[in-house]
């Protein structure tokens, strides 16, 4: 993957996006539309257009993430994201938005606003509302998408370039932590040289509840950019990471997220067993884990240091080979938990506008 040439000044803002779109024919002429910033997580613009009769997300690469890190990640990404926005409409239709247009050389991509009634995972999950049978319906997109995917012919070809895979993850992630934790490095080193040559199918690297949709009978994915032909396990262990760490934040709700996490995983292996083996995914697991702790981008919801300090001890044991099965990975989890939670779920959550959190019209 080439650098990207697009520059800092060609950024979108909102005040441009409307006149942007009707140059590009995707606004008609004349009809006002409504401009909203979406939270694009740490590495793009994103902004919501919406007018009477449509709806689109634009999404442009960051040249800068925004985490205090420095943290390169090649701006090309939002090509890798439009080809596999591409690719996922034609394997698995109705798994994510639609692709409108892609300016390749500011970077921009535009894609449909996902249905009104949709919810955010994550938003209900931190309202305390878990559904088993939304963690099965992810696990079983997930693993719908890893088997199509890898009976396609042309896919691995397409994203066999794994320039995303390094600087999304691996670097940032993998070795930054291997870093600071020099007791657990060649673990953590031989996980990244183990992914690495695990080419198996389109792996789509942000595979995590802040990116799934809920509807009424299906589940959406959004934010595709650090997509590659690489390993299953990575995908499976990062949405498995965040329902984990829900645990810890929300301990006496803890058997909730922890059925969640083994409800996603059974769905996901119910057919053909799935991609990816359990001792892989329970390594990955541990990874990212501490990545999420000590990483170039911890999630923000763990504040409590006891808290952070069992989750390392938590992924340390994962990491040095605490287990090859998940039920063992998930019972270490149980054991781990804090007494006192940082504080309660809020159900008044899930009754907030989803436009507030992400993609939706």
């Amino acid at each position: 993957m080439a650098n990207a040439s697009a520059s800092d000044t060609d950024l979108l803002m909102s005040a441009e996006v409307t006149d942007y779109l009707r140059a590009a024919d995707v606004l008609p002429d004349g009809v006002p539309a409504e401009v909203s910033e979406l939270g694009g997580g740490v590495s793009n613009v994103v902004l919501r257009v919406s007018w009477p009769s449509g709806c689109v997300v634009v999404k442009q690469s960051l040249p800068k993430l925004r985490v205090p890190a420095d943290w390169a990640f090649d701006r090309k990404r939002t090509l890798v994201e439009r080809d596999c926005l591409s690719l996922l409409s034609r394997l698995v239709p109705g798994c994510v938005p639609d692709v409108v247009m892609c300016d390749e050389r500011r970077l921009v991509l535009v894609i449909s606003c996902v249905p009104a009634e949709a919810e955010l995972w994550k938003a209900s999950l931190m309202a305390g509302r878990v559904e088993p049978v939304v963690a099965a319906r992810a696990g079983e997109l997930l693993g719908e998408i890893h088997r199509s995917a890898a009976a396609d012919g042309l896919a691995r070809s397409q994203f066999d370039d794994q320039t995303v895979l390094i600087q999304g993850r691996t670097d940032p992630f993998h070795l930054t932590v291997a870093a600071s934790h020099p007791e657990l490095a060649p673990a953590i080193e031989s996980e990244v040289e183990r992914m690495l040559a695990t080419r198996a199918t389109l792996t789509l690297g942000d595979y995590s509840p802040k990116n799934i949709f809920v509807l009424p009978n299906r589940v959406m994915a959004i934010d595709l950019e650090t997509a590659h032909w690489g390993d299953p396990a990575f995908d499976v262990a990062f949405c498995l990471t965040h329902l984990i760490l829900k645990a810890f934040r929300f301990p006496s709700e803890a058997d909730k997220y922890l059925a969640a996490a083994a409800r996603f995983w059974a769905r996901y292996r119910a057919r053909d067993g799935g991609l990816c083996g359990e001792p892989a995914v329970v390594s990955e697991l541990g990874c990212l884990l501490l990545a999420r702790m000590d990483g170039k981008s911890p999630v923000d919801y763990i504040t409590s240091e006891d808290c952070k300090d069992r989750i390392r001890r938590l992924a340390a044991e994962l990491i040095g080979g605490g287990g090859d099965s998940l039920p063992a990975a998930l019972a270490s989890a149980l054991a781990w938990l804090p007494s006192e939670p940082e504080q309660a779920p809020n159900p008044d959550l899930v009754t907030e506008p989803v436009r507030r959190h992400a993609h939706a019209e």
